[in-house]
């Protein structure tokens, strides 16, 4: 899961580390890292980018719920899922763990990213309610 992330490579080290050492870098630092990256210049490959790395890192780190979900809720956004619901099924069903004989994506989590996504994504329906509702709000400024 991690390789696919090549381009960066202190978000590569972040997330081999907080497996095994969650708090070895501070809140800012993965906010930051994970906000530089780039995975995509349209809205559907940015999405399962960004949902790839941040289940993987609220698996281990879920006082970083809110700022890491912003990052990743603005492209489904953008992609027009406005309802907190759809975007939920959405991630639940486009962002995928690797699979060694089956068709992979462009972008896949780790086992457990994905056990976020299943367990953890659909107890957010309210903070996902509440980013959208801030992205309208930046929007309309």
């Amino acid at each position: 899961m991690i390789r696919q992330f090549s381009r960066s490579l202190e978000l590569q080290n972040i997330l081999k580390t907080i497996k095994t050492d969650p708090f070895s870098y501070s809140d800012e630092e993965i906010i930051t890292q994970v906000d530089n990256y780039l995975p995509s210049y349209n809205c559907e490959g940015a999405a399962r980018g960004y949902f790839s790395i941040i289940s993987h890192i609220c698996y281990y780190r879920s006082d970083l719920d809110k700022p890491l979900m912003k990052l990743a809720v603005k492209p489904l956004y953008y992609l027009g899922i406005s309802d907190p619901d759809s975007q939920i099924k959405w991630v639940q069903s486009y962002v995928k763990e690797r699979k060694i004989f089956e068709k992979n994506y462009e972008y896949y989590t780790s086992r457990q990213g994905r056990k976020w996504i299943v367990n953890e994504l659909k107890f957010k329906h309210e903070l996902i309610g509440n980013i959208i509702k801030e992205i309208d709000l930046e929007d309309s400024l």
